[in-house]
C-alpha cells in the first residue's frame, strides 16, 4: 500500500526576504534585528582585539592547577 500525500507545504519552497522597513509584530524588521542581534559584529571584533592585546598565559608560572596547566606542562616536557 502506497501512502498518498494530500498536499505540500509550498510556503517553505520559496522563502521571502523581508526589507528592513517591513512591519513585523508591531515593529520593523530592522528594529527586531537590532534587538536580537544588536551590535554583535562590533562586539566580536572588540573581543578579538582584546584577546590579541592581553598578556599570554605562561604555563610554567601558572599559580592555579587546572587541566590546561597540567596538559601544557605534560606537553612541554614531552619531545
Amino acid at each position: 500500500m502506497k501512502l498518498k500525500i494530500r498536499g505540500e507545504a509550498n510556503r517553505f519552497k520559496h522563502p521571502t526576504m523581508l526589507r528592513g522597513d517591513a512591519p513585523f509584530l508591531g515593529a520593523t524588521v530592522k528594529q527586531w534585528d537590532q534587538a536580537i542581534v544588536g551590535n554583535m559584529e562590533r562586539t566580536l571584533a572588540e573581543i578579538k582585539r582584546h584577546a590579541a592585546l592581553s598578556p599570554k598565559r605562561d604555563v610554567n608560572t601558572a599559580t592555579t592547577f587546572d587541566l590546561a596547566s597540567y596538559a601544557g606542562r605534560r606537553l612541554a616536557n614531552r619531545k
